[in-house]
């Protein structure tokens, strides 16, 4: 382990979040709040240590896959508990147990809260809140990365353990040029999601920003206690349901799309194939659902938002899915273990993941037919590599040991076993709203200390895809 290395951009890493927990300090001034201090205090503890770290600069600043997951999984933590600070200092969540937890919720983009009386906040700490959301839905060290001068990056192994899926793809040669492309579609994105909100509906310039940030990150969190529901506006909720739906897309099919590569974008196996589950989920739901509406079209735009919120795992909520029929209530479930594309913001397993297990399970009925046969796994006409299979297949058993672990430890509480389980799948695939107590219209403020801190573990392991946290709690890794 080169700890030099380590800690230094480390001390890069501090030094952005300081700076960025800077902004809601000018929603505090203009709404005259006075809550500078819940801000500028963990703001300059990350900058102080951030300048510390990087006082002296390593001799050997390589950087290498073992170096890349341990900056990764620590910068996560110490972000959700400098970011927990707020909260605490604020007195709006004294408790920082829940702080941590409503922290790590947000970085994560999963969305679940402890809150109960989410409008009697600050709106300083509403903003910081969703803001939360947009920072960790690209993810912080992809955003230094981007902003960093050139030369002083080794990031490829940095941006391998951060970036969502499989594999961590690249858009242009550098990788450093790749996550500013991707920043600026993420922006742009987010920019358009605010406009059109503010322009196009009644919708207040700060709430159509905080929209567009838990959007833009699928978290989930917003400034109403009913969520989007709240806002009682068929045409707002439709907008959200396009956005969340284009979050949900992989960002490199957007950069092929803006340099006319258009078969690149348009053929591109696992978009169709998040468009075809998508598509097939509302329409099964819909119809499963129907007879509850008056309206077959409320129950078209029920169905399609939960099926995005759900899928893209954003976690907005317009209706009490724990009321419908078990079918539609199982088959949202099913979608928080598929979530969205590689390299979108979104979570669950990923929509490449859930297809190369179906490709293997299919080539290996082929090969116990044909016991002679060679059958090769193939993605977009291309040979899937051996590693990446062996890769997504360890994923697997990891995520499955995780989750029955946790079950298990949640389960301490005595709840009953559809809300332990569903509290556990939305935590680990950074859902938020499951089933039962933790429902769309409840929430996770009754859990014990104990459970909170395994769905912290939870929410940050599947954000991340489970390898960064883990290797923190592994011996070999701080062996030189």
């Amino acid at each position: 382990m080169n700890y030099r290395a380590v800690t230094y951009v480390l001390g890069k890493i501090f030094m952005v979040i300081g700076a960025l927990m800077l902004l809601p300090i000018t929603i505090s001034f203009y709404y005259k709040e006075n809550l500078t201090i819940a801000f500028i205090v963990p703001a300059m503890l990350l900058m102080f240590i951030g300048i510390l770290l990087n006082l002296f600069k390593p001799e050997r600043r390589s950087i290498y896959t073992k170096e890349g997951l341990v900056i990764c999984g620590l910068s996560w933590i110490i972000m959700s508990v400098f970011g927990a600070l707020p909260f605490v200092i604020s007195h709006t969540i004294p408790d920082f147990i829940d702080a941590f937890f409503e922290t790590c919720s947000g970085f994560s983009t999963t969305g679940a809260t402890i809150l109960t009386d989410i409008e009697s906040l600050p709106k300083s700490i509403l903003f910081w809140r969703s803001f939360t959301h947009w920072i960790g839905g690209m993810g912080i060290l992809s955003f230094m990365i981007a902003i960093i001068p050139k030369g002083e990056s080794h990031s490829m192994f940095i941006m391998k353990a951060e970036v969502p899926g499989p594999k961590a793809g690249k858009v242009v040669s550098k990788i450093q040029e790749s996550a500013r492309i991707l920043y600026i579609i993420y922006c742009a994105l987010t920019l358009i999601e605010i406009f059109v909100l503010y322009l196009f509906t009644k919708m207040r310039l700060f709430d159509a920003v905080t929209t567009a940030f838990s959007t833009a990150g699928t978290g989930g969190f917003s400034v109403l206690n009913n969520s989007i529901l709240g806002y009682n506006s068929a045409r707002i909720e439709w907008i959200i349901i396009v956005f969340m739906f284009l979050f949900g897309v992989n960002f490199n099919l957007y950069f092929f799309i803006l340099i006319k590569r258009f078969s690149s974008a348009f053929k591109n196996e696992e978009f169709w194939t998040y468009v075809a589950v998508n598509m097939t989920a509302v329409t099964l739901i819909t119809i499963n659902i129907a007879g509850n509406y008056s309206r077959i079209t409320d129950a078209i735009r029920d169905a399609a938002f939960n099926v995005n919120a759900i899928m893209s795992t954003t976690g907005f909520g317009t209706a009490d899915f724990d009321k419908w029929n078990t079918f539609s209530k199982a088959l949202l479930v099913a979608l928080m273990f598929v979530g969205g594309c590689v390299g979108s913001t979104g979570g669950g397993m990923k929509v490449t993941r859930i297809m190369l297990y179906f490709k293997e399970m299919h080539a290996d009925i082929k090969k116990a037919l044909r016991p002679n046969a060679i059958v090769k796994i193939r993605m977009n006409g291309n040979v899937v590599e051996k590693k990446i299979i062996e890769g997504t297949n360890s994923y697997l058993v990891i995520y499955l040991g995780i989750m029955m672990l946790s079950i298990v430890a949640v389960s301490l509480n005595g709840f009953d076993f559809t809300s332990t389980i569903t509290s556990v799948i939305t935590c680990l695939n950074n859902v938020g709203p499951g089933l039962g107590i933790v429902g769309p219209t409840g929430n996770y403020a009754s859990f014990s200390v104990l459970s909170k801190l395994v769905f912290c573990f939870d929410m940050l392991a599947g954000r991340l895809e489970l390898f960064p946290i883990l290797i923190l709690f592994a011996p070999r890794t701080y062996k030189k």
